[in-house]
C-alpha cells in the first residue's frame, strides 16, 4: 500500500509539472497571438492610409490637371488664336468619320463635339436603331484612365441611388446609356444619350451674347435646384458647375446636370484652394475653410446671373482678385470665415482686413482695405443686370423681362451670400418667389 501511495504520489506530481508546462506555454503563446493581431490591425490601418493617400492625390491630380486647361483656354482665347486640334501624341483619340466601334461594331463615328481636359468627344449613331449618342474617348493616359473609372463608378451609383431618392431630379442628371462603357483601340469609352448643346453654346447660339429669356432661364434653374437637391441628399459635391456642364435637350425644354469627373462625397473633401473652376469657386474654397455642397450652390448663383445676362460675373485672374470682386458684389466676409481658412494669411490681415494683391503692383506690397469698405457693396446684382439686360435678348418678352428681372436678382443674390450657412439651399431656392405661376 506504502508502494501503491508512493506511486500515485509521483504520478500526480508528474500530471501538475506537465499542466504548468502547458499552462506556462499557453500563457507565453498569448502575448505572441496579441502582438500578432495588433500588428494585423497596424497593416490594416497602414493599407487604409496609403488607399486614403492615393485617392487624395487622384483628386488633386484631376483638379491641377482641369485648372491648367483653364488657364490654357484663357490665353489661347487672349491671343485670339484659333483653338488647335490636339494630336495623337497628346493620348487623344481622333476618330475617322464612319469609323465602326463598340461592342459588335454597334455604333458608327458620324462627328466630332469637341474635346476637353480628359477625353475627346464624338456623336455617334447606333447602326441598328439608328439612335444618336455621344460617346467620350478617354485619353490614354494611366491617370485620366483612373480618374475616368472613379467617374463611372459614381455614374453607376447615382444611377442608382438618385430614382430612389428624388426620382423627379433622375430627370436632370445624365446618367451613362446601355452599354455605359467599352474599351476601343486601348480607350476607355463612355456611353451618353445626345443632347442638343451645353448652355454656353445655347448662350452664343440663341442669347447672342445678351442671356437667355428670364422665363427660360426660370425653367432651366429651377431644374438644376431640382438635381442639386439630391445631391444634398446624397451628400455629393459637383465641383464644376458651369454652364459648359448644363446640357439642353433636343426639345430644348430640360436640361441634365452632366461631367462628374470632378465629383466627390462630403466626406472625402480635399484641401486645396483651386478647386472648381476659378471663376464659378466659392470664396470658402479659396480661403481655405471646410466646405461642402453649398460650393456649388454659389456655382449656380454665378451661372443663373450669366445665363440671364450673358456675362460672366466674375473674371478675377487670381484668388485673391476673385475675392475683392466678390465683396464689391456680396458684401463683406463674416470675421470667423476671413480668418480661420488655412489660406486666410494670403488675403486677410490679423484684424480681419482684405489684403489687396495688385499684380501690377511695382513694390509688390498688398494694399489693405478695411472690411468695412464693402459693407455697402459697390456693384451689387441687381444694378448690374438692370444695366446689362436694358435691351432684352432675341424672342424674349419686354414686360416678362421687367417683372422677371428683380426676382432672378434677388435669388442670384441669395445664392452668392459669402456664408455658406446663410447660402440658399436648393430646398429653399426652388420655393424662392422667381418660380412663382404669375412669373
Amino acid at each position: 500500500e506504502a508502494k501503491d501511495s508512493k506511486e500515485a504520489k509521483v504520478t500526480k506530481e508528474a500530471k501538475d509539472s506537465k499542466e504548468k508546462r502547458k499552462k506556462a506555454g499557453k500563457e507565453g503563446k498569448e502575448p505572441e497571438k496579441q502582438a500578432r493581431v495588433v500588428s494585423g490591425l497596424g497593416d490594416i490601418a497602414e493599407m487604409q492610409r496609403r488607399l486614403e493617400d492615393e485617392r487624395n492625390k487622384l483628386r488633386l491630380w484631376v483638379i491641377k490637371a482641369k485648372q491648367e486647361w483653364e488657364e490654357r483656354q484663357e490665353r489661347v482665347r487672349a491671343s485670339g488664336s484659333e483653338v488647335r486640334g490636339e494630336t495623337n501624341d497628346e493620348s487623344y483619340y481622333v476618330a475617322t468619320i464612319g469609323e465602326l466601334l463598340g461592342p459588335g461594331v454597334a455604333y458608327r463615328a458620324e462627328g466630332s463635339l469637341g474635346k476637353g481636359v480628359f477625353s475627346s468627344v464624338y456623336r455617334c449613331k447606333h447602326v441598328k436603331e439608328g439612335k444618336e449618342y455621344a460617346i467620350k474617348f478617354v485619353r490614354s493616359n494611366n491617370m485620366m484612365r483612373r480618374a475616368a473609372e472613379k467617374e463611372v463608378e459614381l455614374y453607376r451609383r447615382l444611377a442608382r441611388l438618385v430614382p430612389k431618392e428624388d426620382p423627379e431630379a433622375a430627370q436632370f442628371i445624365m446618367f451613362l446609356a446601355p452599354p455605359e462603357t467599352f474599351i476601343h483601340q486601348g480607350h476607355l469609352c463612355m456611353v451618353f444619350a445626345l443632347e442638343r448643346c451645353d448652355l454656353r453654346s445655347a448662350l452664343s447660339k440663341y442669347g447672342q451674347g445678351r442671356g437667355l429669356p428670364l422665363q427660360t432661364v426660370a425653367q432651366y434653374s429651377r431644374q438644376i435646384f431640382i438635381a442639386l437637391r439630391v445631391l444634398r441628399r446624397l451628400k455629393v459635391i459637383h465641383g464644376d458647375l458651369k454652364p459648359d456642364n448644363l446640357l439642353m435637350s433636343m426639345s430644348k425644354t430640360e436640361i441634365k446636370i452632366c461631367d462628374f469627373g470632378s465629383a466627390m462625397d462630403v466626406a472625402d473633401q480635399v484641401s486645396t484652394a483651386y478647386f472648381q473652376p476659378r471663376y464659378y469657386r466659392a470664396p470658402e474654397v479659396m480661403i481655405g475653410n471646410t466646405y461642402d455642397t453649398q460650393i456649388d450652390l454659389w456655382s449656380v448663383g454665378v451661372t443663373l446671373f450669366e445665363l440671364g445676362t450673358g456675362r460672366i460675373l466674375f473674371t478675377g485672374r487670381s484668388n485673391n482678385l476673385m475675392l475683392r470682386q466678390m465683396m464689391e458684389v456680396s458684401g463683406p466676409f463674416p470675421q470667423k470665415m476671413a480668418s480661420s481658412g488655412s489660406h486666410s494669411a494670403k488675403h486677410f490681415s490679423p484684424s480681419g482686413d482684405f489684403l489687396h494683391k495688385d499684380p501690377e503692383s511695382i513694390t509688390g506690397e498688398p494694399e489693405v482695405i478695411p472690411m468695412k469698405r464693402f459693407a455697402r457693396p459697390s456693384a451689387p446684382i441687381h444694378g448690374m443686370m438692370e444695366r446689362i439686360l436694358k435691351e432684352p435678348p432675341p424672342n424674349a418678352d419686354a414686360a416678362t423681362q421687367r417683372r422677371l428681372l428683380p426676382r432672378l436678382a434677388d435669388l442670384v443674390s441669395k445664392c452668392l451670400r459669402p456664408d455658406p450657412s446663410e447660402r440658399f439651399s436648393p430646398e429653399q431656392a426652388l420655393v424662392h418667389h422667381f418660380y412663382r405661376r404669375d412669373a
